[in-house]
Protein backbone atom coordinates (compact mmCIF):
# COMPACT_ATOMS: atom_id res chain seq x y z
CA UNK A 1 0.00 0.00 0.00
CA UNK A 2 1.31 3.38 -0.49
CA UNK A 3 1.64 6.12 2.09
CA UNK A 4 -2.21 7.54 2.35
CA UNK A 5 -3.50 5.50 -0.32
CA UNK A 6 -7.11 4.12 1.90
CA UNK A 7 -7.98 0.58 1.80
CA UNK A 8 -11.83 -0.58 3.20
CA UNK A 9 -11.58 -4.33 3.86
CA UNK A 10 -15.46 -5.53 4.40
CA UNK A 11 -17.28 -8.74 4.28
CA UNK A 12 -21.78 -9.66 3.62
CA UNK A 13 -23.34 -8.87 5.53
CA UNK A 14 -22.03 -6.60 7.64
CA UNK A 15 -23.86 -3.56 9.34
CA UNK A 16 -20.88 -2.09 10.58
CA UNK A 17 -18.93 -2.13 6.92
CA UNK A 18 -21.73 -0.25 5.63
CA UNK A 19 -21.36 2.07 8.31
CA UNK A 20 -17.45 2.93 7.54
CA UNK A 21 -18.70 2.89 3.61
CA UNK A 22 -21.30 5.55 4.37
CA UNK A 23 -18.70 7.77 6.43
CA UNK A 24 -16.12 7.58 3.85
CA UNK A 25 -18.60 8.43 0.98
CA UNK A 26 -19.89 11.27 3.06
CA UNK A 27 -16.83 12.81 3.44
CA UNK A 28 -16.11 12.08 -0.48
CA UNK A 29 -12.86 10.11 0.64
CA UNK A 30 -10.76 7.89 -2.42
CA UNK A 31 -10.98 4.30 -1.53
CA UNK A 32 -10.70 0.91 -2.70
CA UNK A 33 -13.18 -1.53 -1.21
CA UNK A 34 -11.87 -5.22 -0.97
CA UNK A 35 -14.60 -7.45 0.05
CA UNK A 36 -13.43 -10.87 1.65
CA UNK A 37 -16.40 -13.09 -0.58
CA UNK A 38 -14.94 -11.70 -3.86
CA UNK A 39 -11.50 -12.83 -3.14
CA UNK A 40 -10.17 -15.20 -0.41
CA UNK A 41 -6.45 -13.67 -0.89
CA UNK A 42 -8.30 -10.45 1.22
CA UNK A 43 -8.51 -12.97 4.24
CA UNK A 44 -5.37 -14.33 3.84
CA UNK A 45 -3.97 -10.43 3.52
CA UNK A 46 -5.61 -9.74 6.69
CA UNK A 47 -5.16 -12.51 9.11
CA UNK A 48 -1.07 -12.00 8.42
CA UNK A 49 -1.43 -8.26 9.29
CA UNK A 50 -2.80 -10.18 12.22
CA UNK A 51 -6.71 -8.65 11.95
CA UNK A 52 -9.32 -11.19 11.94
CA UNK A 53 -12.54 -9.32 11.51
CA UNK A 54 -14.42 -6.81 9.28
CA UNK A 55 -14.23 -3.74 8.99
CA UNK A 56 -10.97 -2.96 8.83
CA UNK A 57 -9.40 0.95 7.14
CA UNK A 58 -6.38 0.80 6.39
CA UNK A 59 -4.37 4.40 5.66
CA UNK A 60 -1.35 3.95 4.43
CA UNK A 61 0.71 2.14 7.13
CA UNK A 62 -2.31 2.54 9.73
CA UNK A 63 -5.28 0.96 10.36
CA UNK A 64 -7.96 1.90 12.00
CA UNK A 65 -10.40 -1.63 13.12
CA UNK A 66 -14.41 -1.57 13.28
CA UNK A 67 -16.45 1.78 13.31
CA UNK A 68 -14.23 4.54 14.70
CA UNK A 69 -16.16 7.67 13.27
CA UNK A 70 -13.41 9.92 14.79
CA UNK A 71 -10.18 8.33 14.54
CA UNK A 72 -11.28 7.97 10.65
CA UNK A 73 -11.70 11.17 10.09
CA UNK A 74 -9.04 12.15 11.77
CA UNK A 75 -6.83 10.04 9.75
CA UNK A 76 -8.25 10.71 6.44
CA UNK A 77 -8.42 14.36 7.00
CA UNK A 78 -11.65 14.83 6.67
Amino acid sequence: MSEGSIVLYTSKPCGQCDKVRDMLDSWEVTYEERMLSEDPGYLKTLQEAGVYGTPVTFIGDDRVLGVQENKLKKKVGA
